[in-house]
């Protein structure tokens, strides 16, 4: 007998019928009224410590339990999860998922246990109420293994085209790093990337095409879905 999904309060907010298991999808929202969602270092931690922590299928104990109990939530295997999570790119006032859905359901419940996990930590520690984050989040289906990798590209060179770093390596909060090293830190689900480009053909891939991909962005305003 499988495990079930718990119910959540207010999770059919935040559900998307027309998702499959099996699926990949490029996810990202943004903070509601164009609002910053991480103002510094510790909100970017949290919010990457939550990307592994949401992603069992079983029902969860809050993150500050966990914490308090110094229970570190490991990353699922492949396909355990609720969704396995390809990349990730931290900005200042939105984020960028590439996700591959396991079960029905999954990226809903998983969006769901995320968002509202942050949104609780960031309104108490800045003495705030209501809604943080754009809701629903965007999800738009990969059709295809070019689309996969162009997709990965974008999403780890958003802080290069925004003129934030110089260097798209540099930037701590996304998962290139983990595509480009020897010594990931676990915090997505790589195999499935790299079995299609080793780590020094992906360092290759995003440094070869980044300045054209940053002059496009700027020419065509091809950020703008985040604003829609």
């Amino acid at each position: 007998m499988g495990v079930m999904l718990p119910v959540v309060s207010n999770y059919m907010g935040y559900r998307y019928d027309d998702l499959a298991p099996g699926e990949i999808y490029h996810v990202y929202t943004r903070g509601i009224e164009r609002r910053n969602v991480f103002l510094d270092r510790a909100d970017r931690e949290r919010f990457s410590d939550l990307l592994v922590h949401c992603l069992p299928r079983n029902q969860l104990r809050s993150y500050s339990i966990a914490r308090r109990l110094k229970i570190k939530q490991e990353i699922t295997k492949d396909g355990a999860g609720l969704i396995d999570l390809l990349s990730y790119c931290l900005m200042s006032n939105h984020i960028h998922l590439l996700i591959k859905e396991n079960f029905d359901g999954g990226t809903s419940l998983y969006m769901h246990r995320l968002l509202t996990s942050y949104a609780r930590y960031f309104n108490v520690r800045q003495d705030r109420s209501g809604s943080l984050f754009v809701n629903p989040f965007k999800a738009v289906l990969i059709s295809g293994d070019d689309q996969l990798l162009h997709v990965s590209r974008y999403i780890h060179l958003n802080p290069f085209m925004a003129r934030i770093v110089g260097d798209p390596l540099v930037y701590r909060w996304s998962s290139l790093k983990e595509y480009v090293e020897e010594q990931p830190k676990f915090l997505c689900h790589y195999s499935l990337i790299k079995e299609m480009v080793p780590p020094q053909d992906y360092r290759d891939f995003i440094y070869d095409e980044a300045g054209y991909v940053r002059s496009l962005v700027e020419t065509e305003h091809l950020l703008i879905d985040i604003d829609d």
